[in-house]
């Protein structure tokens, strides 16, 4: 006679108690590093963009040559960009933490 072993049922492994708030705990204080340095990040950028612009058009912030509107719209566009990149961030990580259902 064979010997047949009983199936084993596979159980999920269990976290530490404490590991979904130190997974929570890092989170927020990322976003609220990244947060904090939002304003600084946003001057940089600019700066990087304009310095771009000038070195392409080979302009100088002091001549009349600079289309204002031009600036304008690079000014908007790197204030904007990092906000949208952060939800977008957050929305991504939030769907790939968010708990799977269970049948």
């Amino acid at each position: 006679m064979a010997i047949v072993e009983p199936e084993t049922i596979a159980e999920e492994p269990t976290a530490a108690p404490f590991a979904s708030r130190l997974v929570g705990l890092g989170i927020g204080l990322l976003a609220t590093a990244v947060l904090v340095m939002l304003p600084f990040l946003v001057v940089i950028a600019f700066y990087v963009v304009a310095n771009v612009y000038a070195a392409t058009k080979g302009t100088t912030f002091s001549s009349q040559s600079t289309n204002e509107g031009v600036l304008l719209a690079l000014l908007v566009l790197s204030v904007v960009v990092f906000p949208v990149v952060l939800s977008v961030l957050v929305g991504l990580l939030g769907r790939a933490l968010s708990p799977k259902r269970r049948r």
